[in-house]
């Protein structure tokens, strides 16, 4: 962190987390290169290996104009191959918050903009970067590729001595398109944060070419963050924790996409309830688990013209921390159910087993090594005339510096 002098009672603070990663990937093309891979790397055939490098520079800037204000704003710049498509910088977070006591024990914080939904409890560094692992959850990982919260959030807080709790609610746009990747990409795993404008690939579906059930969709791909229709989605949601302990929440969000074409996308309607568990099992040891339940489709009722899909997935993870030395293990599952039966068959179902060692070498640097591996099939694959086995491992060394 990088502090700036300013105007009295008014704080500028500069944060920074810039990482370079060796690595060996096996597995099919990556999803980010137009391929059906699940990484954001891959090498050709399911049985390729290839090495790799790759870098990020994430950066954020908060600045506290008075006691109860602040005003934060992040981007990323990535460091890809020239195949990978999707834009190499842009803004990801930008926001306005309030938050003045109410009461000696009540607080209510008000945040206008675009942000992230508050309900992760593996991305809690700051700049929504994760201390247990490289990469994220596949929940995870989507909630960055998909999910964004364009509106107003305002959240009551109560602080006892030790306990806290919060209740929250969300009205928010900008985030019609959310869907299009988990349905007919399917889940993938990575700790990629799209930007705001960002066109991001869809995979090579038959349904997407010109004469298909879909040729509608922009030919470029999906973009997330955007705003389609007009409607307004919501979201509520509960937390509650006590320090050095416990930390359980709970939250259901809403797009209420119209499943309309805008513009070369559609509206996706897409809703899902999740909750989350967070508990120290000793001075040394963290547990956490979250597990989502959801639906989204698009499209008219007439055959072939439509999807449907209901989503889960869930994952537990256990990470020992003493001193420099971090050690993090995690266990994860998910399953898409095709629910509408026409165009091409979007489920699947999957696991991933992923461990993580770190040493934090000085205040600034920290050295990596994760292992990840990850098992599903992608029958979509299959009916667009390609492999679908979508099994990848991948192996990955890190330097990172955060400031």
């Amino acid at each position: 962190m990088i502090l700036l002098a300013g105007p009295a009672r008014a704080e500028v603070a500069i944060h920074g987390v810039a990482s370079a990663r060796g690595l060996v990937v096996e597995g099919q093309k990556s999803w980010l290169e137009g391929g059906w891979g699940r990484l954001t790397e891959g090498a050709g055939e399911p049985n390729d290996a290839l090495p790799a490098v790759r870098g990020q520079l994430h950066l954020g800037l908060d600045w506290r104009p008075g006691s109860i204000w602040l005003v934060r704003a992040s981007g990323v710049v990535q460091g890809e191959p020239d195949a990978s498509l999707g834009q190499r910088a842009g803004v990801v977070e930008a926001f306005v918050q309030a938050q003045p006591d109410i009461t000696a024990r009540t607080q209510l914080r008000v945040r206008g903009g675009l942000f992230f939904p508050q309900t992760s409890l593996e991305n809690v560094d700051r700049l929504w970067q994760s201390p247990y692992t490289v990469t994220l959850s596949a929940w995870n990982t989507w909630i960055g590729e998909e999910v964004r919260l364009g509106g107003l959030e305002t959240a009551w807080i109560l602080q006892g001595a030790r306990d806290r709790v919060e209740l929250a609610g969300t009205a928010f746009g900008a985030n019609d398109a959310s869907g299009a990747l988990v349905a007919w990409r399917g889940f993938a795993l990575g700790d990629r944060l799209t930007t705001i404008g960002e066109v991001l690939p869809l995979p090579p579906l038959t349904t997407l070419e010109p004469g298909g059930a879909f040729a509608a969709q922009r030919d470029d791909g999906t973009r997330p963050v955007d705003e389609l229709e007009g409607r307004v989605g919501w979201q509520a949601r509960a937390r509650y924790s006590r320090e050095g302990r416990i930390r359980v929440q709970a939250a259901f969000t809403d797009n209420r996409g119209d499943r309309a074409l805008h513009r070369g996308q559609y509206a996706w309607r897409t809703r899902f309830g999740q909750a989350g568990l967070e508990m120290n099992l000793g001075p040394d040891v963290t547990f956490v688990a979250e597990g989502a339940l959801g639906e989204t489709g698009m499209g008219l009722p007439a055959p072939n013209m439509r999807v449907d899909l209901r989503f889960r997935t869930g994952y537990a993870l256990l990470s020992w921390n003493r001193g420099p030395v971090r050690v993090s293990g995690r266990v994860e599952a998910f399953d898409n159910e095709d629910r509408d039966g026409v165009a091409e068959p979007n489920e699947e179902d999957g696991w991933a087993l992923t461990g993580a060692v770190f040493w934090q070498a000085t205040r600034l640097l920290r050295v990596g090594a994760e292992y990840l591996t990850v098992r599903a099939q992608r029958p979509a694959a299959a009916f667009s005339g390609a492999d679908p086995d979508t099994d990848a491992r991948r192996a990955v060394l890190e330097l990172r510096l955060a400031f």
